[in-house]
C-alpha cells in the first residue's frame, strides 16, 4: 500500500482548495470528478474516507449526497523548537 496520496485524493484536495470556502458537497464533487474527469464513484468515496481518517478533511456524511459535505482542515504549521522551549520555560517558571 502506498503511503502518499493517490491520484483521486490529490485531485480531490485540489478541487477543495480551489473552492472559495474550501468545502464542497458530495454531489458537486461527483459532478467534477466522476462525470467530468472519469473517476469511479466508489473510488471517490474511498478517497474522501481515507483523507478523513488521515485528518486532511472533515467528512460530514448525511443521508443524501447533497447534504454530505467535505471540508479541508486548516493547513498545519510545524511548531518551532524555540517556541516550544519558551512555552516549557514559562510553564516551569510558574
Amino acid at each position: 500500500m502506498s503511503r502518499g496520496f493517490g491520484r483521486c485524493e490529490r485531485r480531490l484536495i485540489e478541487v477543495l482548495e480551489e473552492s472559495p470556502e474550501r468545502r464542497a458537497s458530495r454531489t458537486k464533487l461527483e459532478e467534477i470528478l466522476v462525470e467530468s474527469e472519469g473517476f469511479d464513484k466508489s473510488n471517490l468515496l474511498r478517497s474522501i474516507k481515507s483523507l478523513a481518517r488521515r485528518r486532511y478533511v472533515i467528512f460530514e456524511d448525511a443521508h443524501r449526497k447533497a447534504n454530505s459535505f467535505v471540508r479541508l482542515l486548516p493547513k498545519r504549521e510545524p511548531i518551532s523548537e524555540d517556541w516550544l522551549f519558551e512555552m516549557l520555560r514559562q510553564i516551569g517558571a510558574r
